[in-house]
């Protein structure tokens, strides 16, 4: 697996937060990238869809969802159920993620057919930290590969507005300049997604491990997509635009770790403010799931050690 390079979208980023070092030391990283995907229950990638746009394939259910083998390239062997949404090979971005253990890896490459079968050959892998999940598990067995549907809805309706007021898990899509896609998570407290009347959505950026993959490709390109799941129906909303990452909390002295312990469970880095063109509600998107409140969550208030990858 080669090294990340960094364009200059997220350079510039991590020059603002004085977290060039730190993105240089983890810019071989892969950490524990098949372990996290074959215990991951949930997929969520992220594929062109013409003019620039992204959309949305989600695999949802029981793990192992993946044949995952490693030797000089990692190659995610997906279900079968999702070759309808595989047109051609294509440059895709996907994110293997577990909400109840707070895990997730970065995996992002080259999607096609082979035997029938999707395959994703990974050009970047790495794994995250474990913050910011808010823990939730499948209600049932089963394999989901969705959306079933793509239907057009408005931005005032009150379905999706709901849906977005209520979130506290997300993903964010986004490209880079050379049209490798890349899939993030985005979690909070209830209402850190604001949608105003006149389809602007904004969030805070909290502070993370100081790569800025998806805020720098947001500073290059500006293309976006936000999924937001409705955890109960399994159904979902897509929002589609343009986004400007801003930073807000610029350092002058360089940061020599990427996790540190804070005394705000949710410091502020940046925001991100997108001007939503148009949204799409998304049918059985992703197998339902039922919160957990019982499972403390992990945030910048955590521990280093509870914060790290495991």
């Amino acid at each position: 697996m080669r090294p990340l390079v960094y364009h200059a979208g997220q350079r510039a980023a991590q020059e603002e937060a004085g977290t060039v070092r730190v993105a240089d030391k983890l810019a071989d990283w892969t950490g524990p990238a098949v372990e996290f995907a074959r215990g991951a229950d949930l997929f969520v990638f992220a594929l062109p869809d013409g003019d620039g746009a992204l959309r949305f394939a989600v695999v949802s259910g029981e793990p192992p969802l993946v044949d995952a083998t490693e030797g000089d390239d990692l190659v995610l062997r997906l279900p079968s159920e999702l070759a309808p949404q595989v047109n051609a090979p294509t440059a895709c971005g996907g994110l293997a993620i577990s909400l109840a253990q707070a895990r997730r890896a970065r995996v992002n490459g080259l999607l096609g057919l082979h035997g029938g079968r999707p395959e994703l050959r990974a050009t970047e892998a790495f794994t995250l930290c474990r913050k910011y999940f808010a823990p939730s598990v499948p209600v049932a067995g089963g394999l989901r590969a969705g959306p079933s549907r793509r239907d057009p809805i408005g931005l005032d309706d009150p379905w999706l507005r709901a849906v977005v007021a209520r979130a506290e898990t997300s993903f964010l899509a986004s490209v880079s300049p050379d049209g490798m896609p890349d899939v993030a998570h985005r979690g909070g407290q209830p209402g850190f997604l604001a949608l105003d009347g006149n389809g602007r959505l904004q969030w805070t950026e909290y502070v993370g491990d100081g790569i800025f993959k998806s805020a720098g490709n947001v500073r290059a390109t500006g293309t976006m997509a936000l999924l937001v799941p409705e955890l109960a129906s399994g159904d979902g909303v897509a929002l589609y635009g343009r986004g400007v990452y801003e930073t807000l909390n610029p350092r002058r002295e360089a940061r020599e770790n990427a996790l540190v312990q804070h005394k705000e469970a949710y410091p502020e880095q940046g925001t991100l403010s997108c001007a939503i063109d148009r949204a799409e509600r998304l049918t059985a998107v992703l197998q339902p799931r039922t919160r957990i409140d019982r499972v403390q969550r992990i945030t910048s208030r955590s521990t280093v050690d509870e914060q790290r990858p495991q």
